[in-house]
């Protein structure tokens, strides 16, 4: 028995033994199955509907191409090559779904040219990183053992070769090697073959159906990705890029004149604020708009345990122009997709952000306005004027003044930087010391960055069972940055600017907080998705006019992009031949608030677009109907002419055709 049991196992290691041979062939299946169940896992913590039927045919044919010329390799340059292709592709895998976890989207190339930032980012990447992402790594120790094993035994071949040679005199000569060529050739050729028609052929097919002009609108990743797999999508990203930027394509006359027609309707529908109440009622006011971190609309109006969120600015509220039903409308450029939509009435771009993609190109922004009216237009953030290319962007917005990192003292410490007390004290200092009226400056706080985490000394919230999670230090955060909010207006009041100075509020972006569980646990009731979704985009907005005059609720839905159009509306200026997509908030004129991904509201509906892409797939809600979801065709129009806005703002971004558009 044992003696047979010693000869099974002898040749149980000679069949292993003898599959050593078999390298090109094993080694690179077992790398193809191990990245195939990461990108299954990857795809069920993304939870974006799922990829469709052919997610295993388009992911197994993209990692065919990645890595099939590793079989034309010999066995130790195969081996070291699988390894790193095993790293490396894990790694993309793993930094994906870091940044869908804060982002909900994928990394794209432009974002890549923002790599330098990702030091800033790393207590928030900490803290999006969890404890099962360590499946990632889970083959890795294993793939060192092989290849480490592997080149042991090629070493130890080589050295008996040359011992035997040392002892016969012989020469040795390998006659196999042609033989050894087409043996590799054929299969790396078959492995080519077989991962372009896996990736070809069902892209192709849903291109002619359900994803017709999915790769011409650009309005979303998360579609594409659904019908081309994560590399499939990082492979057609670095060809939009190459395309958009390498190459000089241009905009045909036909799709010159569809923007030309677009912006001619809306200077119409712009233009009807010049006859509506308010406008120039503030003509020559000081301007200050506070651009407030992650501020989202939820926690106005809260209390925990009897105390409010935000006292501050609740009661400002009171006083001031208020509309509840504001959006943010960012995109991957987060807070400078914020900037640029109130500064310059732009979209964002679909990848990266136009502050370092576009820096150079020509817009009609807020500071260049008002410049031409006599202001003096700044700009204040107390961080690295290089984050998100502020210096460069800046400049070509035509602000006389950046105050950055450097034109700060640190004297209080807090997050990424500079505490927003001292913040505004700092900033409020700078404008006395400039002296010049009327001024218009823009003030981007800090504080209210993930991971939220404050010192003890500013913590004095009870925020009871949120005490020590990431959704408790953001309920912090928000009360000391109301405080600071306190401290200004304060500051404003003592230096006798708040009865001839107008201040706009608003959040710029969402706080990357998807734990359910705790919203409803806030909210004492259960969410539903459109609920949710809500939550993620509402940020708030006022306006306070001097002497709290007009002060009131609007509740017609608006977004970060009628920001300039309604500062401009109070300042009497005119839109003339201004290139601006935002209307007046102050304006009658009807208008939806758009988003990145081509999901809208009108202030009747509400629409989510689908992972797919595919409009009827979409949910229409009801607002006026309490947000029940309705039939799909009910926002269907609008559906199709928020995309239009979108291609129209990209033409305009992509092709600087303001320059152009301004010689009409």
């Amino acid at each position: 028995m044992i003696n047979r049991l010693k000869t099974a196992l002898l040749h149980s290691l000679m069949w292993v033994w003898r599959g050593i041979g078999f390298w090109p062939y094993w080694g690179f299946m077992l790398l193809i199955v191990s990245l195939l169940y990461k990108l299954d896992w990857l795809d069920r913590q993304f939870n974006v509907g799922g990829m469709n039927q052919w997610k295993w045919s388009v992911n197994l044919g993209a990692l065919l191409l990645i890595c099939f010329w590793t079989i034309l390799l010999n066995r130790r340059a195969r081996a070291y090559s699988l390894l790193l292709l095993d790293i490396l592709l894990t790694f993309i895998i793993f930094a994906d779904l870091i940044y869908f976890r804060s982002f909900k989207d994928f990394i794209s190339v432009p974002v890549l040219l923002q790599a330098g930032q990702v030091g800033e980012l790393k207590a928030s990447i900490k803290d999006l990183i969890h404890i099962e992402d360590l499946w990632l790594i889970a083959d890795l120790p294993f793939a060192f053992i092989i290849v480490g094993w592997i080149f042991w035994r090629s070493y130890m071949q080589k050295r008996n070769a040359k011992l035997i040679q040392h002892a016969t005199h012989l020469s040795i000569t390998d006659n196999r090697k042609p033989r050894r060529f087409w043996i590799r050739f054929v299969p790396a050729t078959i492995a080519f073959a077989l991962g372009w028609a896996l990736i070809f052929f069902p892209v192709e097919q849903q291109k002619n159906g359900w994803a017709s002009g999915l790769f011409v609108g650009n309005w979303w990743n998360v579609p594409i990705y659904n019908v081309t797999g994560l590399f499939g999508f990082h492979g057609y990203d670095a060809y939009r890029y190459a395309k958009e930027n390498w190459f000089n394509t241009k905009l045909s006359d036909e799709q010159k004149q569809e923007v030309y027609h677009w912006f001619a309707d809306r200077h119409q529908l712009q233009q009807q604020m010049e006859s509506e109440p308010l406008f120039g009622q503030y003509q020559g006011y000081n301007v200050l708009v506070i651009q407030a971190e992650a501020f989202q609309q939820f926690v106005i109006g809260q209390q925990i345990d009897g105390v409010e969120i935000t006292p501050h600015i609740n009661e400002l509220i009171g006083k001031s122009i208020y509309f509840p039903n504001f959006y943010h409308q960012t995109g991957q450029g987060r807070t400078s997709d914020a900037d640029f939509l109130t500064s310059c009435s732009m979209y964002p771009l679909p990848t990266g952000s136009v502050f370092i993609r576009f820096a150079t190109n020509s817009f009609d922004c807020a500071p260049s306005i008002l410049n031409e009216q006599g202001y003096d237009t700044t700009v204040h953030h107390a961080y690295d004027g290089s984050f998100w290319n502020r210096y460069n962007m800046y400049n070509n917005m035509d602000y006389n003044q950046f105050y950055s990192l450097e034109n700060y003292t640190i004297d209080d410490p807090l997050g990424w930087s500079l505490s927003d007390e001292s913040f505004f004290r700092q900033t409020m200092n700078q404008l006395k010391l400039r002296d010049r009226s009327p001024f218009y400056a823009l003030a981007i706080t800090i504080s209210g960055h993930h991971p939220f985490k404050l010192t003890e000394s500013k913590k004095d919230l009870n925020v009871g069972a949120f005490e020590g999670t990431t959704f408790g230090n953001y309920l912090q955060a928000m009360h000391y940055v109301d405080s600071a909010v306190g401290t200004l207006i304060t500051r404003l009041k003592n230096d006798d600017l708040w009865d001839n100075t107008i201040v706009m509020f608003y959040g710029d972006h969402d706080n990357s907080l998807f734990d359910w569980d705790a919203y409803e646990q806030f909210f004492g009731s259960p969410l539903t998705d459109l609920d949710k979704d809500k939550i993620m985009r509402q940020v708030p907005y006022f306006i306070h006019l001097p002497q709290d005059a007009n002060a009131g609720i609007v509740e017609k839905a608006v977004g970060q992009i009628d920001t300039t159009p309604t500062m401009m509306h109070l300042l009497g200026i005119p839109i003339d031949d201004r290139i601006l997509m935002g209307v007046s908030m102050l304006s009658d004129a009807p208008k939806s608030v758009v988003f990145r991904n081509g999901g809208y509201t009108d202030g009747q509906l509400y629409y989510v677009p689908s992972a797919d892409g595919i409009i009827s797939n979409g949910t229409c809600y009801q607002l006026t109907d309490g947000g029940q979801a309705t039939d799909s065709s009910s926002c269907a129009a609008g559906a199709v002419e928020a995309m239009r806005d979108l291609s129209v703002s990209d033409r305009v971004i992509e092709y600087d055709l303001i320059t152009e558009m301004r010689k009409k």
